[in-house]
């Protein structure tokens, strides 16, 4: 089966050393059979149900796996300064973080003219809208510093496109042409159990 642009850009984010993960907030079970996976989501079909609007203390031990995965989940939910403590308490190694950027131009447009993506009570939708600024300033605010980052080029009509022109524009223009940005971030023990 052929990886899907935005399955190689998180592919192209693991390091070699990793063996273990932990998916946090999964779509699917991306990584397959190349890793011992466990997921952990809301949905029933998940490894571990768990709510985190209600609960974010993992009931896992510590340094349970090498790498955890935070995968476009961290935005739905109110707060995440616990899920991101925990995180670094159960990783062994690494952190993959995964987060949107909501004002590519097609939504800027969309906004222009009062057409909004979300709106009312969505409980389990996005509660917090990043820009690429606000992206930098989480991690940087969360984690400190990254090992590495990489653009993920999505916008309106970018169907059209060949994934290295979409990863193109993203990386040159991001604010614009970058639907989703990812940082690795490495765990330093000493930081860990703050």
């Amino acid at each position: 089966m052929r990886k899907t642009y935005r399955k190689e850009i998180i592919f192209s984010m693991i390091p070699e050393d990793v063996e273990t993960i932990l998916d946090i907030g999964h779509r699917e079970n991306m990584f397959g059979d190349n890793y011992q996976v466990t997921t952990l989501d809301v949905v029933e079909n998940s490894d571990i149900t768990q709510d985190l609007n209600k609960n974010q203390v993992l009931d896992l031990p510590s340094d349970s796996f090498d790498i955890i995965v935070l995968n476009q989940i961290l935005e739905h939910l109110p707060t995440c300064d616990e899920l991101i403590k925990e995180a670094k308490r159960v990783s062994k190694k690494y952190i993959l973080v995964g987060l949107p950027n909501e004002l590519t131009w097609g939504t800027r447009i969309k906004y222009l003219f009062g057409k909004i993506d979300q709106e009312g009570y969505i409980p389990y939708g996005h509660k917090h809208r990043f820009s690429i600024k606000e992206i930098y300033n989480f991690i940087n605010q969360f984690f400190g510093e990254y090992e590495k980052k990489e653009y993920f080029g999505a916008f309106t009509f970018a169907g059209y496109l060949p994934d290295k022109f979409k990863h193109f524009l993203a990386t040159k223009i991001p604010k614009l042409f970058s639907k989703e940005m990812y940082f690795l971030i490495k765990v330093k023990k000493w930081k860990k159990y703050y």
